[in-house]
């Protein structure tokens, strides 16, 4: 107060108040004058790659730019199964405010997708896809975040699905074979873990993607619970063209220094190894930073080294082990990838 009043006379007038009617709050637009500077210059927010609150400068602060040429033009998929997964999201989305068709309240609302396959396939990449097309925040969780005790699990997978239906998040469970394994008299631990994801499943009601790359281990409990389940077969000799040619295209347009033209022309070349699509995107940061090092532009050559390194590794573990990954998960009752040889 004796601030105030070195500043004001006592002859002057109070300054006059402006009030925050309902108008102004319900407005979007800033507010016009000196309002700004009474708002704070920070806000909390939750990354989702850290899963941790971190302290934001609201100025940096953007509008998401949603990329749905992901899941329409770069993810390797059947488009009748695009279709399908496009299908079951897109509705599910309209309807969360609607009544389940279970009748117990709460239970069969979620919308549950199983993807399994060998690794490199694009399970992940599907998930990812559907967030973007669905313009929702994708939640990754891993086995290693959530746990093995039965207790403590609970309460994570709750905290986690808790948060993914308020927030409408796309809740991706990657590599999450621990819980889906079939139940046995002789591990009584991995059965509560099991009975305990069952029961969590059985209530969520938003989007839940599980992947796993040993289906051949499944317990026949988790078939009721998942609405749709997708097959992903190693890449086909189309397919590893069209990832190769994704990824071209994605450094061009992002302004890397490639001869895209050149190696754009050696795509049937490149196909011919049977590479998955993690291997194939490693082989091109290879050839990257390979190319950087001897700061070069990218071409055909330095792909072509990066390739004959890892066919040189691939083959030298298929002759310590005596067969390929697909041929062993097929042995081990893992899954079955079909016929792993090609004709070339």
């Amino acid at each position: 107060m004796e601030a105030y009043r070195l500043m004001h006379g006592r002859d002057d007038d109070p300054p006059r108040q402006s009030e925050l009617t309902e108008d102004v709050l319900g407005n979007d637009e800033i507010p016009e004058g000196s309002f700004a500077l009474l708002l704070p210059a920070t806000i909390n927010g939750y990354g989702f790659h850290n899963k941790k609150w971190s302290v934001l400068l609201v100025e940096h602060i953007d509008a998401i730019r949603w990329n749905k040429e992901v899941f329409e033009h770069q993810l390797v998929l059947q488009e009748s199964k695009k279709e399908l997964v496009k299908a079951l999201v897109s509705v599910h989305i309209e309807k969360d405010d609607t009544i389940g068709t279970d009748f117990m309240d709460g239970k069969g609302e979620g919308l549950i997708i199983l993807l399994h396959g060998g690794p490199g396939t694009g399970k992940t990449l599907t998930a990812e896809s559907i967030a973007e097309l669905v313009e929702r925040p994708l939640y990754r969780v891993t086995c290693g975040d959530i746990g093995t005790d039965a207790k403590s699990v609970e309460e994570y997978l709750d905290s986690v699905l808790y948060i993914g239906s308020n927030w409408k998040c796309v809740v991706l469970m990657d590599e999450a074979d621990v819980f889906l394994e079939e139940r046995t008299k002789l591990d009584m631990q991995r059965n509560a873990l099991v009975s305990v994801f069952l029961r969590v499943l059985e209530y969520y009601n938003g989007i839940l993607i599980l992947t796993t790359n040993r289906i051949g281990t499944f317990d026949e409990a988790f078939k009721s619970r998942v609405q749709l389940a997708l097959h992903y077969p190693p890449l086909d000799r189309e397919g590893r063209r069209e990832v190769w040619r994704n990824f071209v295209q994605s450094l061009s347009e992002a302004g890397e220094n490639i001869n895209s033209e050149e190696i754009s022309k050696k795509l049937d070349m490149l196909a011919r190894h049977k590479l998955n699509g993690r291997q194939i995107r490693n082989t091109i940061n290879t050839a990257r930073q390979l190319a950087r090092y001897k700061k070069e532009t990218l071409r055909f050559a330095h792909v072509d080294q990066a390739v004959g390194v890892v066919n040189e590794f691939e083959k030298y573990v298929t002759d310590v082990h005596g067969h390929d990954d697909e041929e062993y998960a097929r042995d081990q009752g893992l899954r079955n990838d079909g016929n792993s040889r090609e004709v070339e």
